[in-house]
């Protein structure tokens, strides 16, 4: 076996004698380069190997005083400029007129406020344990202020006007248990429920639910919409969607239908703006009156989100919407868009009278298509 190695740029050997003569004269090297000697508690190697934690805290002191420093060099804060931070309802508001929430804080001797568990335009919603007939509840806290509480104050009607009607509880609505004022905040106390039919969608990476389940969902939205048109209640939810329907527990396929806090009933349209984009029916989009059939539109995207897991209309604005709705089903008939206060929004009446999508910033049209659709000759209306 041989044993040579390669040990280059080493592999010349130099003999003692040679080695000696290429050694530098100590006494020429000390006259050209005095040397000095670190002490060995702060030398280098030391530092950085035994004695490393010591250098870490020694490096996080001097920074930290560094800090210091500077935050005592600023400058006083101009007071005179600084706009004053307002106190809203003695302290019990933010700057939102939301209510504070402190958990742990106990309500007219009732209920244990947990945690907050959603917020919104509106206001928010806790999570409470209520002592009396111990059992959690959810509890909505409007926001301190007039157009809230009157907006809310429809809601609440319409929940009582659902529950006399509902006695027994098989119409899939939620239920309101009972209300109250606290703090000039109204409350609605209401079943606590599971998570939405959004988080579920999240939960499966927005693959969507099987067919069977989506079926299960949709038996019980109908009955609820159903229930919704009777003539005693003739309610319009108008913000129907995923994230208003509510698991009744989360290893089981029963909801409930939640937030009617846009809601009206039909003769009695409060607002023009309503639904979200996504589940908009076309004849909000065009400012036209609307009736408990925008409810059913909104019905029918969400089972179709439901069961794909994307949005069936995912528009980025208002024109954009209806584009993708005219996309899947055709143009409006003529004699609605000649009605619709909104049609020259979307739409350019041709000088022959037909009417196409309006043209797009960059000059395109975003989509051609005649009034028949594919549906037939009158679209999708």
């Amino acid at each position: 076996m041989s044993s040579q190695h390669s040990h280059a740029p080493f592999s010349s050997i130099q003999t003692m004698a040679e080695h000696q003569q290429i050694m530098p004269d100590l006494a020429v090297l000390q006259r050209r380069i005095p040397l000095t000697f670190r002490d060995s508690a702060t030398a280098p190697l030391r530092k950085l190997s035994v004695d490393l934690i010591k250098t870490y805290k020694h490096i996080n002191e001097v920074y930290y005083a560094k800090k210091k420093r500077r935050a005592l060099q600023v400058a006083p804060e101009d007071t005179s400029t600084k706009k004053e931070r307002k106190v809203h309802n003695e302290g019990y508001d933010d700057d939102n007129y939301d209510y504070i929430v402190r958990n742990g804080e106990r309500w007219l001797e009732r209920y244990e406020i947990d945690s907050l568990i959603g917020k919104g335009s509106f206001g928010q919603v806790v999570k409470a344990y209520d002592q009396q007939a111990q059992e959690w509840v959810a509890i909505k806290i409007i926001k301190n202020k007039k157009a809230f509480l009157s907006q809310a104050q429809i809601e609440l009607r319409l929940l009582e006007l659902m529950n006399q009607h509902d006695t027994e509880m098989k119409y899939y609505i939620v239920h309101l248990k009972r209300h109250f004022m606290f703090r000039s905040h109204l409350c609605l106390v209401f079943e606590l429920l599971s998570y939405n039919l959004y988080d579920l969608l999240r939960n499966t990476n927005f693959r969507g639910v099987s067919l069977n389940l989506t079926r299960k969902f949709a038996q019980q939205l109908c009955t609820a919409l159903l229930f919704l048109a009777t003539p005693e209640l003739s309610i319009i939810h108008c913000d129907l969607k995923p994230e208003n329907i509510l698991l009744c527990n989360p290893k089981r396929s029963a909801i409930k239908i939640v937030d009617f806090g846009s809601s009206c009933q039909l003769g009695q349209r409060i607002y023009q703006y309503i639904q979200s984009r996504f589940y908009r029916s076309p004849e909000v989009l065009l400012g036209m009156p609307y009736d408990l059939a925008i409810d059913m539109w909104s019905l029918g995207c969400i089972l179709v989100e439901m069961h794909t897991g994307e949005p069936l209309f995912s528009g980025a604005n208002e024109a954009d919407q209806m584009s993708r709705i005219v996309e899947v089903l055709g143009l409006p008939p003529p004699h609605m868009l000649e009605q619709a206060p909104k049609a020259r929004k979307y739409f350019e009446k041709l000088p022959e009278g037909g009417w196409v999508l309006r043209r797009g910033k960059d000059g395109r049209k975003v989509i051609t298509l005649h009034n028949s659709g594919i549906f037939g000759r009158e679209g999708f209306f």
